[in-house]
């Protein structure tokens, strides 16, 4: 059996951990050792400690600010390293000495990009393990990540090639092909879109395989609605939710029972809100009961929250924060099976904005139709899958019986 190694570079949150977990523990069943190298090890070890599992710290540098929103995803890897080869060389060899501590045979990315660049200078294979926003189409220049908003042609080359020199320069040091597009670094042995086409962030993809989304990890606790009449409310938010207390203060004089789960929720903001109503959770909810006991979810465009209310059949208020975020949400809104509150923009009437999620028969007949195509779908399949293919991966890449 072989040592894999899971690498977390970007992004923040339960949502990365949450989501391989499933996978992991099937790697292991199998006889695999999964090391876990995350860029939050704090939640990493709330996370994972119980599991049984082992974790390092990624090898990360501090985001560097610019004025305006990234335009493409090279735009991205620009404020974190990809402006420098010096700082790029650094991190590439950092994430090199984690995989040959760990004697890994296979990466699999999540949010990756200097991973799988470490992973190119090593000729190690890479599987991408992709929600579809870290993961772009291989189109060169890279996609314009606002479309509704559209950049020169020119500009989109720049963010390119600037990152591409970059990659090249490590490249070169450690005596590699360069590559002619920055798309070519996403060439690698497999590309696991973990989602479904409705919910890639680009919508311009063209042919590509999804696998479907993964079953939850089973960390969420059951938990007894608050009492009151009316259409049920499930609300997952974070502290950058530019409208949260927009939406707390929405539901306070609603008047539906609802459940809110909002992880580093200011104590003095919680008391300001409470309601006989309102069940505040200090743990993560169980998203199966909440989706299919809910009538309405609400969240800041959280992947798996967003997947489970849809499979439910159950239309969405979403509160982006973040581009990610927000590109999930327009899918979302462009099915009609859920309403986009703009964080550019004042919230609105968030009354009646819900009010029309939940009387509106069009948002629940489209998330029901979206539910529908879906509902022979198996989501523990996918992990079935997953492993297999690691499997045929890793055979391919052993070194014939008889070398050393």
């Amino acid at each position: 059996m072989a040592s894999i190694l899971y690498a977390w570079e970007f992004g923040a949150g339960l949502g990365h951990l949450g989501v391989f977990l499933p996978l992991a523990r099937n790697l292991r069943d199998a006889g695999h050792q999964v090391h876990w190298v995350v860029t939050e090890p704090a939640i990493a070890g709330d996370f994972l400690a119980n599991e049984g599992f082992t974790w390092m710290a990624a090898p990360t540098i501090t985001e560097t600010v610019r004025q305006d929103p990234p335009l493409t995803y090279a735009d991205i890897l620009l404020r974190f390293g990809y402006a420098d080869s010096r700082a790029l060389f650094g991190l590439t060899g950092a994430w090199r000495e984690a995989m040959r501590l760990t004697d890994a045979r296979l990466v699999l990315a999540d949010h990756a990009p200097t991973a799988v660049l470490a992973a190119r200078t090593l000729k190690l294979p890479t599987m991408l393990f992709s929600n579809g926003f870290t993961v772009p189409p291989h189109h060169s220049p890279l996609p314009d990540m606002r479309p509704w908003s559209p950049a020169p042609e020119q500009a989109l080359q720049q963010l390119d090639s600037a990152a591409l020199a970059s990659v090249n320069a490590v490249l070169t040091r450690h005596q590699c092909a360069s590559m002619e597009y920055l798309a070519n670094l996403f060439d690698v042995a497999e590309e696991a879109l973990v989602t479904f086409p409705e919910l890639d962030h680009y919508a311009t993809r063209g042919p590509a395989r999804y696998w479907g989304s993964l079953p939850s990890a089973g960390t969420g606790r059951l938990v007894d609605w608050p009492s009151g009449d009316g259409k049920r409310l499930f609300a997952y938010l974070r502290p950058e939710c530019i409208h949260h207390e927009a939406l707390l203060a929405t539901l306070q004089a609603f008047g539906l029972p609802a459940v809110v789960y909002f992880p580093g929720m200011n104590p003095a903001l919680r008391a300001r809100f409470a309601a006989p109503h309102i069940s505040f959770l200090d743990q993560p909810a169980n998203i199966e009961q909440m989706s299919r006991e809910a009538d309405v979810g609400i969240t800041y465009s959280s992947l798996a929250t967003t997947t489970a209310f849809l499979l439910a059949g159950k239309p969405l208020l979403l509160l982006p924060w973040h581009l990610e975020q927000f590109m999930l949400a327009r899918r979302v809104e462009e099915m009609g099976a859920g309403r986009l509150v703009n964080p550019e923009q004042p919230p609105g009437d968030l009354r009646a904005t819900i009010t029309d999620l939940i009387d509106n028969p069009s948002w629940r007949s489209n998330a029901r139709a979206f539910a529908d195509k879906y509902a022979a779908f198996d989501q523990q399949a996918v992990v079935g899958n997953l492993v297999r293919r690691i499997a045929e991966i890793l055979a391919d890449s052993a070194p014939p019986k008889g070398n050393s």
